[in-house]
């Protein structure tokens, strides 16, 4: 109780300045953390987006962003258990300001002979990373459902690519690079990140000691190789200080801490990540809801590996927050797929009935980081 009354009383104070010190912590492989020093962030009020009886949909994914021009966005969201993929266009203020197609799975997806024994296999798009040669290289959340789609009837779940070389419109699907070590657990996502020659996604592992918020590499100019192929390369899982777990069969070990908070929905990587170059440093989003209480939090790190306490962003009774994303400052012209930002940035948060999963609302909180 001690740790929720401090908790509430932060959350008050959140127009005020909020210092990290960040401790040194080499990772044992892969690249070295930066020099260490002081990082301020200040986060803002919240903002409403959309009130319930305005949203469009019934929230059920991170959104997947593209830019459109030097002054809006796209931004991808899947409903219906995958079956239908919806294609907006507005800005960080303003999501949605025009529906561009509402298609189906199969419209949008070519699963290339993939899944063709599953019942129903649902794609949800839940990230987007720009290759430099104009091409998309996208992540997938994916259900394998053994009949019709319903919430622990049986159904398995993994991480997949797809790639598309018509700027988003047709996609092709390369295969699963991650499933949790039990199959049937609900491996969220995707926080996508770039760390060095690396491509990090951080999922929900499920495994003997339970569940856990994990991390997978693999080299990023071998996934894109293997994508234009229309495949992809193996994936290891961080686990005991190396990245020498299987993706598809091996368990990771825990990159991000579980609020002890009091019983109730574990912490989830429906979640999302980003560089930050402001401060040179990894950012990625999680969420739980534990005492009836709903937060969010912003976990940042020098090496994508070890992360420093989290830092509460949002909390609310009886909601929950999943399905946060990354929104750059409306004058950043330095991304392409908001997986970078800078010193002034937005959440946007979904609010989500804890007892009514289509009860929805939106916000967003501005945070502005420095040194």
């Amino acid at each position: 109780m001690n740790q929720i009354a401090t908790a509430k009383k932060f959350i008050g104070l959140f127009a005020g300045l909020v210092l990290i010190e960040f401790g040194a912590h080499a990772a044992d492989t892969g690249p070295m953390p930066l020099s260490t020093r002081p990082a301020k962030v200040t986060v803002g009020p919240r903002e409403p987006v959309r009130s319930r009886e305005n949203m469009p949909f019934v929230m059920d994914s991170t959104l997947a962003t593209l830019r459109r021009d030097q002054e809006s966005w796209f931004f991808y969201h899947t409903v219906d258990w995958g079956k239908r993929i919806e294609k907006w266009q507005g800005t960080p203020s303003n999501p949605f300001q025009a529906k561009v197609w509402q298609k189906s799975r199969d419209e949008v997806f070519d699963l290339c002979g993939q899944y063709t024994d599953i019942h129903h296999a649902g794609l949800w798009l839940v990230n987007i990373y720009c290759v430099p040669d104009g091409n998309l290289l996208g992540v997938v959340h994916v259900e394998l459902h053994p009949g019709e789609p319903a919430v622990n009837h049986g159904e398995k779940y993994a991480l997949g690519l797809v790639f598309s070389r018509d700027k988003g419109e047709r996609w092709s699907y390369c295969g699963e690079i991650v499933r949790p070590q039990n199959a049937h657990g609900n491996v969220g996502g995707a926080p996508l990140l770039v760390v060095g020659d690396y491509f990090h996604v951080y999922f929900n592992d499920q495994g003997p000691a339970g569940r856990r918020a994990a991390v997978a590499r693999a080299p990023v100019a071998e996934v894109l190789q293997a994508a234009n192929r229309g495949s992809v390369t193996p994936w290891h899982k961080f686990s005991d200080g190396d990245w020498k777990e299987d993706g598809l069969t091996g368990y990771g070990t825990a990159v991000l801490p579980q609020p002890d908070l009091g019983p109730g929905h574990p912490i989830d990587l429906h979640a999302d990540a980003a560089w930050n170059r402001a401060l040179s440093r990894y950012m990625v989003t999680a969420w739980c809801a534990g005492g009836g209480v709903g937060r969010l939090y912003l976990h940042l790190s020098e090496d994508a590996v070890h992360f420093e306490p989290p830092i509460l962003v949002d909390e609310e009774p009886g909601q929950w927050m999943p399905y946060s994303t990354f929104l750059t400052d409306d004058r950043d012209r330095g991304t392409d797929d908001m997986n970078a930002v800078g010193a002034e940035f937005f959440l946007l948060i979904n609010h989500k009935s804890a007892t009514n999963y289509g009860i929805d609302s939106l916000w967003r909180r501005k945070i502005t980081v420095g040194r």
